[in-house]
């Protein structure tokens, strides 16, 4: 369990620093494998190109003069995206990176470079969360971005992270909400509970849909319907928040399915409500019966899985994985979203197969 501690101020006021914050859990059982900054770097400002050309004696390398808010610092880039106008991540001489990288002043073929303009992946952050651009240059901040400020704090990536190993006896930390209350009664405090209301209106959804459960292995299968969204970006700081906790941003609606199962504990499921036929059957897999995953995988499912059905045909794996045919994607109007308590042997035997 990843805990970001920016998700978890939202609902305990904790005034102790990152390290503190771990020993003390420690104290009462639970152990963690590391305490740090999502972002380990030092001595970042931001900065904007005001010049750039190339240089003399390189087919690919830039010399860039950057404000930097005090001064304006001469900087050789090899980045293919670095242009005159872009304001971006500098860091400046003596800057520490991840990997034990010290950022010096140096000659670059001849040319005096004071510092360096980043990408987000020489601050740390895993491959999996870098965007398309983001992996073929350095960053790029909007051009709002102010000059001289602290890059991390303006990306709102300014958050710690602590990796806990919990034992199977504590399911009740699987969340932020439990964390919450954990941390509250280490140091006396107050926990905020979350804000549930929302909007609805007067439809039934059981008069277009139907929801079969033909298992006793479902104890539970909650369905609502959410009409006319719109996939775009989320916000950035449920997009930060995902990636503290080691998940992927990936859309606003596939975003806030994860960010609730994060925050409360309970996993969500999120279909294409016009590809399901107005119907959900939950059922035990048949003999011999295939699925194709989210992740593009087909799998040979047996008569221990539960899977969630169209009425047809499997079109997902309960409590692990969601099938293709039904995924969000960028053309989805409609969305039916599922909470449900599946029996949690069989699905921890299903989800053995995924691995």
């Amino acid at each position: 369990m990843k805990l970001s501690t920016n998700f978890l101020k939202d609902y305990v006021d904790v005034d102790v620093d990152l390290h503190t914050l771990a020993e003390d859990m420690t104290k009462v059982g639970n152990e963690y494998d590391s305490a740090e900054n999502l972002i380990n770097a030092t001595n970042l400002t931001i900065g904007e190109v005001l010049e750039c050309e190339m240089h003399p004696d390189s087919d690919h390398l830039h010399v860039c003069k950057v404000n930097v808010g005090n001064e304006v610092l001469q900087i050789v880039c090899g980045a293919p995206n670095v242009r005159k106008g872009l304001k971006v991540i500098v860091a400046l001489p003596g800057a520490k990176l991840p990997g034990g990288v010290t950022i010096n002043k140096s000659m670059k073929r001849g040319v005096e470079s004071n510092g360096m303009l980043c990408s987000i992946a020489e601050l740390g952050l895993e491959s999996k969360f870098l965007e398309p651009k983001d992996k073929e240059g350095i960053h790029e901040l909007p051009a709002d971005a102010p000059v001289g400020e602290d890059p991390i704090k303006y990306m709102q990536m300014d958050d710690g992270v602590i990796d806990f190993d919990l034992t199977a006896n504590r399911g009740d930390l699987l969340s932020i909400l439990g964390m919450a209350y954990e941390i509250g009664a280490i140091y006396d405090k107050k926990v905020k509970e979350p804000d549930l209301s929302h909007g609805q209106n007067n439809e039934d959804i059981n008069d277009s849909f139907k929801v079969n459960v033909k298992t006793d292995n479902c104890t539970l299968f909650l369905a609502k319907k959410v009409e006319n969204v719109q996939i775009k970006e989320s916000p950035t700081f449920i997009k930060n928040r995902l990636i503290a906790s080691g998940i992927r941003p990936i859309s606003n609606v596939v975003d806030i399915s994860n960010y609730v199962m994060l925050e409360l504990g309970q996993p969500l499921h999120f279909y294409d409500a016009d590809k399901l036929q107005g119907c959900i059957e939950v059922r035990m897999a048949d003999e011999g019966e295939n699925l194709t995953t989210l992740d593009n995988i087909e799998r040979a499912l047996t008569t221990d899985d539960i899977v969630i059905s169209n009425g047809k045909e499997a079109i997902g794996l309960a409590g692990v994985m969601g099938g293709l045919d039904t995924e969000i994607t960028e053309d989805t109007k409609n969305v039916i979203i599922e909470a449900a308590i599946f029996n949690s042997v069989k699905v921890r035997k299903s989800a053995q197969m995924i691995v």
